[in-house]
Parts: C-alpha cells; structure tokens; sequence
C-alpha cells in the first residue's frame, strides 16, 4: 500500500470522526433553534436567508455551513418548505430536490412538496409527474391517496377527465378511508356525465 493511499485513508477517517462528528453536534445545535423557529411560525426567521439579526444561522445557514452533515440534509428539507410558505418556488424545488431522503415517507413528502411548486409555477407537466412519484413511492394510507387526488385535481383542471378518472378510480376502490372522499365520489359523478 502506498503513503497516499494511507494517507487519503488517515485523512478521511480523521474528517469522519473528529470534524465531521463535532460539526455534526454544532449543526444539530442549530438545527434545533431553527426548528423552534418553523414551530413558532416565523418562517423567515428560521430559513434566515436574509442574515437576519439573530444568533442562529436558520435552515439555509446551515445547508450552506454544514452541507455534508445529517442536520445539513434535513436542513435541506426544511428550507424547501420554507421557500414554499415564502412563495419562492424556484428555491423550494431546488432545495428539495437537493435533500436525500432515505426514508420512504419523507421521501414522498418530497416529492410531493416539489409537484405543489411546480403547480405553483403552472408547470402543470412536471407537477404531475411529481404528484405519481410521491404516491408510487411506497404504498400507505396517507401519502398514497393525497397525491392521487391531487394528480386527479390537476389533470381535471387540464380537462384530462379520462386521467382524472383513473386516479380517483384508484382512491376509490384502494382508500375508502380517505380524507376527501366525498370529492372524490363527486369529481367522479361529474367526470362521468363528461364522458
């Protein structure tokens, strides 16, 4: 084995355990204050993209200061979801498509969160194609049903009433538990008489 070899190897086993851990402790720190933040509903506070006169450096803050941190990643998330509430929809996309979800329900969230962007944005195409990825992700009662009912509601705004259809067609006959049921029967009915 080489000297670079072994040094590339000291040097990244040094990074992972001893910078990476205590940069991992102080973007948690931060993490929490941002999060106290998100929960106080001061969005621009706890994105604090701004440089606002606070102590804490807010979701994008640490994204820029901790990238390769778990904290950093889920910062990630946040800060999509605050870019959203800003009406920034650009940023919000971008962060989210940025964050590394790996677990399956966030990971719908996700997605999910970057088709309401896109719909925001009238890219209606690319919302769609969202919205099927976020309900085909994993198979759940929550997650599931909500972002085939909004493919459902966005092809019906496009007049796609046969894709309209097959959504709710799929709530229908898989989620009769679901939240909007009621709609759903009632977008069907109209559906019908359309086609």
């Amino acid at each position: 084995m080489s000297l670079i070899v072994i040094l590339t190897v000291g040097s990244y086993f040094f990074y992972k355990k001893f910078v990476l851990s205590t940069s991992e402790e102080k973007a948690l720190e931060e993490l929490n204050y941002a999060q106290k933040y998100l929960s106080q509903g001061a969005i621009d506070k706890a994105l604090n993209k701004k440089k606002l006169k606070i102590p804490y450096l807010g979701f994008y803050g640490i994204v820029a200061k901790y990238p390769f941190t778990k904290a950093g990643n889920i910062s990630k998330f946040y800060a999509g979801i605050c870019f959203y509430k800003l009406g920034n929809y650009k940023e919000s996309i971008k962060m989210m498509r940025n964050f590394s979800a790996k677990d399956e329900f966030l990971s719908s969230i996700k997605y999910g969160m970057i088709g309401d962007a896109f719909a925001q944005t009238k890219n209606k195409n690319e919302a769609l194609k969202n919205y099927v990825k976020a309900a085909n992700i994993r198979e759940n009662e929550i997650t599931t049903p909500l972002y085939y009912y909004k493919a459902a509601l966005l092809t019906f705004s496009m007049k796609k009433y046969k894709n309209s259809k097959f959504f709710l067609k799929k709530i229908e006959k898989k989620y009769p538990v679901f939240m909007h049921k009621k709609n759903v029967e009632k977008y069907l009915m109209f559906i019908e008489n359309k086609l």
